[in-house]
């Protein structure tokens, strides 16, 4: 079950970036290729931090020469979000998404402290 209540103490809030990973399909295909966090300011800071990447990142698909600056075309969706259209020297272009996102659980990978003669048993009723 989901539970949407909002946290009583404000989240980590942090930026994906998503970038296609399969420019050439016509069914857009999507890869988290980085979170930033956001150390401090809240989610001002966080918009604020979206808008540089959106404006500055390069997905490594894209072909630039050392001096360059790709082509690039940049939106701003309704929800806040950002859908970035990245072209290189070869015409290659990738969407990128730029979203703010508020990390509100964490946990760390727990290992089961089972037995061999356990899992025998469990395995084999």
């Amino acid at each position: 079950m989901i539970n949407d209540v909002v946290p009583q103490k404000e989240g980590k809030w942090v930026v994906l970036v998503e970038a296609e990973t399969c420019p050439a399909y016509e069914d857009h295909r999507w890869q988290l290729v980085a979170t930033r966090p956001v150390p401090e300011g809240g989610r001002a800071a966080a918009d604020e931090l979206a808008r540089t990447i959106a404006m500055e990142y390069v997905p490594k698909e894209v072909s630039v020469g050392p001096e360059d600056t790709p082509a690039r075309k940049v939106f701003r969706a309704v929800d806040g979000s950002w859908l970035v259209e990245v072209t290189g020297k070869d015409d290659k272009r990738i969407l990128c998404r730029i979203t703010l996102a508020e990390l509100v659980h964490e946990q760390t990978y727990l290992r089961t402290r089972e037995t061999l003669a356990d899992r025998w048993r469990r395995l084999l009723g």
